[in-house]
């Protein structure tokens, strides 16, 4: 066995895919603009912006929440499990960090939706996109659950339904790891769940079976740097890696399911070994990682800004066919993203955490 080298305290690799799979999902999401209600009308999806360069990103980049989800189960398996196990991290330390994570920009942006929202329909007789903003959803929304199964449609500011999810997923996580030398075979049995789930109950079973394959490629991933050196570990999980791509490249069709159970996981291990064998690589991208919540959060409200705008101007909504439209969206989306992540999400986050609700 061959003594690994101490491992990072930070993966930035890992957090520049983060922030990357956050601003692919503004791609997924530009088909907002050209809804009419909650249906698109006349949406062309080859005249969307630089789609000869963006094309995979505009068809699939909805499973950029998948790949956040085996992200999650990477990093928590990896940061937590062991901690959680030997009862260092109680119950109420991981809850507050996760509330004081999470919930601040959660609540800042709902309101802010919320407000959009009345403003739309005011000008519109309909909402932007997602329909269901009544009391009941709001109720749902408030507690962080409008991705539990008691939904009755899309809400607010619906993207949160991945986090939603998280919520669940960040539960059954600790109650796994309790149990401590049994929690990879359960995260096997919930990966099965999951696979179970999916498509039916897509954000539930997509979000059980990524997060736990996440945890399980930390695992094996583990063990495999214990055994060969970090340069041999990122030699093997990046040929691994390149041949699951190249494996959907020539398959001549795009299994989601082939993405997230072998690609994803494949992609994460090769990055992380990469971050093990050069702790700095990618550290300049750190800032990718910090403002991934906050740009996935504030892009839809950004959106209902933009189209307020265009509308009021007296622009067609074909004017986010252009290029320039896009670039405009993330010139404001990111430098507001970092502002909202030094000025809101970090504060209130220390905030919460000095309140003296856990024992660091």
């Amino acid at each position: 066995m061959i003594n690994p080298t101490p491992p990072p305290t930070r993966l930035y690799t890992l957090d520049a895919l983060r922030g990357i799979a956050a601003l692919c999902v503004v791609f997924w999401h530009w088909q907002h603009f050209f809804y009419v209600g909650d249906n698109p009308a006349g949406y062309v999806i080859s005249n969307q912006p630089f789609f000869q360069l963006f094309a995979p990103l505009y068809h699939y980049g909805g499973l950029a929440v998948q790949l956040f989800f085996s992200i999650s189960g990477f990093v928590f398996f990896w940061l937590f499990s062991t901690g959680i196990e030997r009862r260092t991290i109680s119950a109420r330390r991981f809850a507050v960090d996760r509330f004081s994570r999470l919930y601040p920009l959660h609540i800042a942006t709902f309101v802010l939706v919320a407000t959009l929202q009345w403003i739309y329909v005011a000008v519109h007789s309909t909402y932007f996109v997602y329909q269901a903003n009544d009391g009941y959803h709001a109720l749902l929304n408030i507690l962080l659950i409008p991705a539990w199964g008691f939904e009755k449609g899309w809400s607010f500011n619906a993207p949160i339904w991945s986090v939603s999810v998280e919520m669940l997923l960040y539960l059954s996580f600790f109650l796994m790891c309790l149990i401590g030398r049994f929690k990879y075979p359960l995260a096997i049995a919930a990966c099965a769940l999951g696979w179970y789930l999916y498509p039916e109950q897509y954000k539930l079973g997509s979000g059980v079976l990524c997060f736990y394959i996440g945890g399980i490629t930390y695992g094996v991933f583990d063990a495999a740097r214990r055994q060969m050196s970090s340069g041999n570990a990122c030699v093997t999980m990046t040929l691994l890696c390149l041949a699951t791509w190249v494996y959907i490249a020539t398959s001549g069709e795009v299994n989601a399911n082939a993405v997230m159970c072998l690609c994803f996981p494949t992609t994460i291990a090769a990055l992380a070994a990469m971050g093990h064998h050069w702790p700095n690589v990618l550290r300049s991208s750190a800032v990718l990682g910090d403002i991934s919540y906050s740009s996935y959060l504030i892009h839809f409200p950004l959106q209902i800004v933009f189209a307020l705008i265009t509308d009021g101007l007296g622009f067609e909504r074909s004017v986010f066919y252009q290029g320039w439209t896009m670039t405009a969206f993330f010139v404001v989306l990111i430098p507001l993203s970092l502002l909202c992540h030094r000025h809101l999400e970090r504060p209130a986050q220390r905030y919460l955490r000095s309140l003296g609700l856990h024992t660091i």
